[in-house]
């Protein structure tokens, strides 16, 4: 999709629109039975989904709390988007950009998040046929006892990524970046190929047997501490400590 044609979407959206799914998404989430339904003033896209492309979320962001949905399109949506205690069955993320550590839990099944940024997204516990390509996920958490299955990591750029208690289940990670940052605490990866690269990885194990913990990025990953503890003394000094990120990468 070009860039005017995302422009064109983007500038559909009133205030007025966005108000009203936040109020659809506040009712929904009283009914006690799923499922629970959204509708826009446009007609749904092509393969019948509901058609929420480009939306911005605003300051006030859009909070999916609560509720079982399906066929929800938000591709290119920016701004703080959480989805807390739902399920979402065939809803595609791809090229959105979500801020303000963005919360997607309970269960994800069939969705795609191809190109989005999903920095410090917090995920799980039960992700499902999900699609990751060339998603930039730096710092992404799994919550405990997160499963991945049958989950697409291919080109993700997972660098600071924090996976502890959580399975690996038929997923794919091809020329998924790693840092010496990211660690794999207490993980299992089962018909899973794994390249760790830097990766901080322990008491991890691949179809049953233990994985030897290894650092191989422990050097990077001090120094890089190095390097944020001078830039942040230096932050201190000069009175701008609050401009300086919560972690050295």
């Amino acid at each position: 999709m070009n860039k005017s044609t995302i422009t064109t979407l983007r500038r559909r959206w009133t205030d007025a629109d966005v108000e009203d799914l936040r109020d659809q998404l506040i009712r929904q989430s009283r009914v006690v039975r799923p499922p629970h339904t959204l509708h826009t003033r446009w007609p749904d896209t092509d393969d019948g989904s509901v058609d929420l492309r480009g939306i911005d979320a605003g300051d006030r962001g859009l909070d999916i709390r609560y509720v079982t949905v399906q066929r929800l399109d938000l591709r290119f949506a920016r701004g703080p988007v959480s989805v807390y205690e739902s399920e979402l069955f065939d809803c595609r993320f791809d090229s959105v950009v979500l801020t303000r550590q963005p919360t997607f839990t309970r269960r994800l099944e069939r969705c795609t998040f191809q190109d989005a940024t999903l920095t410090r997204l917090a995920l799980g516990p039960a992700v499902v046929d999900c699609d990751f390509t060339g998603a930039k996920a730096r710092r992404l958490r799994s919550v405990p006892n997160t499963v991945f299955e049958r989950c697409t990591f291919d080109a993700t750029d997972l660098s600071g990524a924090e996976f502890r208690d959580t399975s690996f289940v038929d997923c794919t990670m091809r020329d998924t970046r790693f840092s010496a940052a990211t660690t794999f605490e207490r993980c299992s990866f089962t018909r899973t190929d794994m390249e760790f690269g830097a990766s901080r990885v322990t008491r991890t194990t691949s179809d049953g047997d233990a994985t030897p913990d290894r650092w191989d990025g422990r050097s990077d990953a001090e120094a890089a501490l190095d390097r944020y503890a001078v830039r942040y003394a230096r932050a201190v000094a000069a009175g701008n400590a609050d401009t300086v990120p919560l972690d050295p990468e």
